[in-house]
């Protein structure tokens, strides 16, 4: 743009601008997992809060949670290596963390305490229950929306 002799004008800079956002939503839905598989990652982290909170000393709950472990690994796997086959690489230790982020991790690990704990005092089967149902649609939303999320926060800064 130094060597032309052609102004940009407000328009022009508009339209690129809009041509880029353009660009960075097409890769931002590329990258997203699709819903079924978002859907049983989710669902396989609402079990194992529920098999966490309802774990009586039997082998039934410890291996409902570690299916449930091996089936989000399985989930998470097979995303990265369907982006690797796409051209996507990703870093997992290169993750940018958001406030969003943070809010939804410290929820999750909330919940799976907090079933253990309340069905340890209480012994109702309800709040187990209900924590991995609350699980499911904190994990769910975010893996959903969570590219999203970081888009909006960079184009903030």
């Amino acid at each position: 743009m130094n060597t032309t002799d052609h102004p940009i004008t407000a328009d022009d800079a508009r339209a690129a601008l809009e041509s880029l956002a353009m660009v960075n939503k097409i890769a931002v839905n590329s990258m997203r997992p699709p819903l079924w598989l978002i859907l049983l990652c989710a669902v396989s982290l609402g079990i194992k809060t529920a098999a966490m909170g309802l774990m009586i000393s039997n082998d039934l709950w410890i291996s409902i949670q570690w299916g449930s472990y091996i089936v989000c690994c399985i989930c998470i796997a097979s995303w990265i290596i369907t982006l690797h086959v796409k051209g996507i690489d990703i870093k997992i230790v290169d993750v940018n963390i958001t406030k969003t982020g943070i809010i939804s991790a410290i929820l999750i690990c909330t919940l799976l305490v907090s079933s253990r704990v309340t069905y340890l005092q209480t012994g109702s089967l309800l709040f187990p229950v209900i924590a991995g149902i609350f699980n499911t649609l904190i994990l769910a939303y975010g893996l959903h929306f969570g590219l999203r999320w970081n888009v909006k926060e960079r184009e903030k800064n």
